[in-house]
Order: structure tokens, then sequence, then C-alpha cells
């Protein structure tokens, strides 16, 4: 018999205090407002690359669009804190940087139709910003393939579906350095369901390291990973429901309780990308007790099953 996730389980799971959450300062460096992460985030990114400069390896940011995470990377190399004397050392953002729909028009100075480049626009921030340490990638992840050697610091936030996270996985993190730095931007939005799962499965190989708002997650690899390990991590057609449970709850353990709603949506949005919209809203009854409904994304994750069920029923 299935064992369920139950109710007192996710009641005192969130109740519990996170493995460890550090507020950051925020640097001291002007920000132009060119990207979607937080003034946290930025910190943080900062921060790590100052601690990571001068070390072996590179610096990789998959999905910079405008640049702003790249030149946040950028500015730690620069910053006071740094002991790096390479000024050779730099970032390296990689985007397809083609303009979609749902990208906010307000942002960039220029105006740009879906399907148009912006890569000159981004150009012009990161030279602008990131004192000729970003230097910017044109490239579709789903066939990239990285010979850059080491990397001491992957941030990531272009895991938007399964089969990009399944690409990024088996061509990039094999290369991840131990004491290296993981950082998923993505992992407490309600969508990205599968980042969930991928690092359940491969939990072994990456100690907890720091949450920060609004999005970002750390963690710093402890071992090399196998690349047959990483091509079992990413099979998501060979998963049960158990694992997709434990994964979630695993995860949930990682952050405070006011971060926990969105991961908790996650957990929803698996089984709705799934098509399993029964499975959905059991989930979604583990949780309307503990009052996570009206919180964080979790609304956003409730009007997709709706609107699901629309379209079935």
């Amino acid at each position: 018999m299935r064992k369920f996730l139950s109710f007192r389980s996710v009641k005192g799971l969130l109740r519990s205090k996170p493995a460890n959450r550090v507020e950051v300062s925020e640097p001291s460096f002007p920000k132009a407002r060119i990207g979607m992460i937080s003034s946290e985030e930025t910190a943080f990114y900062c921060e790590s690359a100052a601690r990571y400069a001068g070390k072996e390896g590179a610096m990789v940011d998959l999905g910079c669009w405008l640049g702003s995470t790249s030149i946040a990377l950028a500015r730690g190399l620069l910053s006071h804190g740094s002991k790096t004397d390479d000024q050779d050392e730099k970032v390296f953002g990689f985007d397809r940087f083609i303009w979609e729909g749902w990208m906010p028009a307000r942002i960039p100075y220029c105006q740009y139709e879906p399907g148009e480049s912006f890569l000159p626009e981004a150009r012009r921030v990161v030279r602008e910003y990131g004192s000729g340490r970003v230097e910017l990638i044109e490239a579709d992840l789903n066939h990239y393939q990285w010979e850059g050697g080491p990397i001491k610091i992957l941030l990531v936030d272009a895991m938007k579906g399964p089969g990009l996270t399944t690409h990024i996985a088996r061509n990039f993190f094999a290369s991840l350095a131990p004491g290296g730095l993981l950082i998923h931007q993505d992992f407490k939005h309600y969508f990205t369901s599968w980042i969930h799962l991928l690092h359940y499965r491969l939990r072994e190989y990456f100690r907890f390291y720091r949450s920060v708002p609004v999005g970002t997650v750390a963690f710093t690899v402890v071992a090399p990973i196998p690349r047959e390990t990483l091509h079992q991590a990413t099979d998501f057609a060979a998963v049960t429901d158990d694992e997709i449970d434990s994964a979630f709850h695993h995860s949930l353990a990682l952050v405070g309780p006011e971060e926990r709603a969105n991961i908790a949506a996650a957990h929803v949005m698996y089984y709705a990308h799934s098509q399993r919209q029964d499975m959905a809203s059991r989930i979604v009854e583990i949780y309307r007790p503990l009052g996570l409904l009206d919180q964080g994304e979790f609304p956003k994750a409730l009007d997709f099953l709706c609107q699901m069920a629309k379209k079935t029923g």
C-alpha cells in the first residue's frame, strides 16, 4: 500500500526550523533595474563570487536574461573582499537572448517583439555594469555542450522544464568541483517542480548552504557526480508517488516556515504537470488545513488547476 504523505507529518514539518537560513546584507554598489531578482539575491551572488574569486574553476550563469545575475557575480569579483589577482577571471552568462511575450517590457531601454534578439541590449547592460568581467554566450541549453573544465559556481535560472533540467544536469553538473556552489534561483518557485525530484535524488552530493529571499537556495558540492548517476537522476519517467512526496518533504525541511508555501505549491504542480488532476487535488487538501492556500504563489497553482479542470470538464 502506498504511504501517502500525511497531514500530521506535513504539519510537524512546517512547524520545524529550517536547516540553515542566513540573512545577507545588500551590497554597496549601485544597481540598475535590469532584472527580476531581489536585492537579497543580488547581495548573495556578489558575496558568493567574492568568496570564490581566485579559486580554480569557472563561474557559470545559466539563464542570465539581461545580465543582472551575471553582473552581481562580476561585482563580487571586483569587490573589496575579493583576493584574486587574475584580471582575466570572468563570469560566463548563458541565454538564448530571444524575447518572449511574458517578459516585462518596462525593464529594458529598448522595445522588443516576441522572437527578436535582445542580445545587443544585454551586451550594453553588462558592458555598463559588469566592468568587463561578464562574457555573454548565446546558446540553446537544450543542445549546448560545456567544455570549459571545472565549475566552482553554477547559478541556474534556466530549468524551466524537465527537458532543459535534464540537459543542464547531465551537461554541467558533472563539472561541478567539490567545494563549489550550486545556486538554484527557481528552487522556491511554484512552477518548477522537477528541481525538487532532481535534488532529492542527488542529495548525497550536495550539502544545503543557504536560503535567500525570494527564490534562491544554494548548495555546496561535497563530491563529484558520476555521469551515470546524473542519467539516472534525470530519468523523470521512472518515478513513484512515494518518491515525489519524499522529495518535497525533503525540500520543505530546508527552508523557513515563511518560505514553504511556494514549495508546497510546486508539490501540487508536479501532479498538475503530469496531468493527474485527482492527485493534485489530494495534495491541495493536505496543505489546506495548514493555511498555505492563500500564501505566496499557492494561488497560482490553484488557478492552474482551475484552468485545467475547465479544459478537461
